[in-house]
């Protein structure tokens, strides 16, 4: 029987690799319009390596940096509506940024790249920090219960009413800078910004999946995990740490993407219906890309007369999702 679920879990794997690999081609190749591979076009060439490749390779590290941030949360707090942006992590790190783009005028005019991506990720990631911070500081009070959740909805409306005032008070070019970031694109990172992303994202997630063993111990409760050699708050810290890095990372150069770190974890745990964490998480990484691949894929769908914010189709694809999930518990 194990041995049969093991070959099952192995398929179903190679079936969403495949998806994921025809979802990469559909992403690079036919939208919004087709681009032969193997023409000679010179136009065609500089589209697909400057636009289509960093737009892709974005979209793949955002999936499965919110992805594994959400699976961890969930876990950690014992909750399957837990992750980054219901818990208000992306409402602080987009606070951080606006703050950077908006309060800081002089930051706006330097012209050196590597700067002003180092500038934003930093930002990003202390924003998102400061409000996981918050966010486990009262969980040791109050336990890993649904008030984290209200608490979550309570500092996203903070964050955002802070983020009116400086809308209010900034100028309209820095004003309308920061609306575009805010829908979400997959399509602003290029050069030192996009080395910088996935170099961030390869050791978040070789970080977070070496914090899968502890972790799956502790879901059994704090008391039999320290029983079992793990230090509880130990790990509780580096997955704040790592949940910041990612969240921030990814929300500072994209924007804030809504619910796809909540909704994926939990179709991973349908489709793979097993209790090893680090299994669990590949299967989930691999659906993040899935997820912000197609939400990228729709955005440019000719159907629509404009592009689409990423915000905008994520939450009409994750958002039906959240709700089946709710309404099962």
């Amino acid at each position: 029987m194990l041995y049969f679920e093991e070959n099952l879990s192995r398929y179903k794997t190679i079936i969403l690799l495949i998806l994921l690999g025809i979802l990469i081609l559909i992403n690079m190749f036919c939208f919004p319009t087709f681009i032969n591979p193997f023409g000679e076009n010179t136009l065609s060439e500089t589209i697909l390596n400057s636009i289509r490749i960093p737009k892709t390779i974005t979209a793949i590290c955002i999936g499965i940096s919110l992805s594994a941030c959400g699976f961890m949360l969930q876990q950690l707090f014992k909750n399957p509506l837990a992750g980054p942006y219901v818990l208000g992590v992306s409402s602080g790190a987009s606070l951080a940024v606006a703050f950077l783009l908006i309060g800081v005028p002089s930051f706006a005019f330097t012209n050196l790249e590597v700067f002003k991506s180092l500038s934003i990720a930093i930002a990003g990631s202390v924003g998102a920090f400061s409000i996981l911070f918050i966010i486990m500081t009262i969980s040791l009070k109050y336990g890993y219960s649904y008030i984290l959740l209200l608490l979550g909805v309570i500092i996203a409306q903070i964050t955002g009413a802070l983020q009116s005032l400086l809308d209010y008070i900034a100028n309209p070019s820095d004003l309308k800078l920061f609306s575009l970031w805010g829908m979400g694109s997959f399509g602003k990172t290029t050069g030192y910004d996009l080395y910088l992303l996935i170099a961030i994202v390869c050791i978040g997630f070789i970080w977070t999946y070496k914090l899968m063993p502890p972790l799956s111990v502790m879901v059994l409760g704090n008391d039999a995990a320290k029983t079992l050699g793990v230090n509880t708050q130990s790990i509780s810290i580096q997955i704040l740490l790592c949940t910041g890095l990612l969240t921030g990372i990814a929300t500072a150069f994209c924007g804030p993407i809504a619910f796809i770190g909540m909704a994926v974890p939990n179709v991973a745990k349908i489709v793979f219906k097993t209790a090893n964490y680090q299994k669990l998480l590949l299967g989930t990484c691999i659906l993040g890309g899935i997820m912000a691949l197609l939400c990228d894929t729709i955005s440019h769908l000719p159907i629509f007369s404009v592009y689409l914010p990423i915000n905008v189709t994520s939450s009409l694809i994750s958002g039906p999702i959240i709700i089946y999930i709710l309404l099962k518990k």
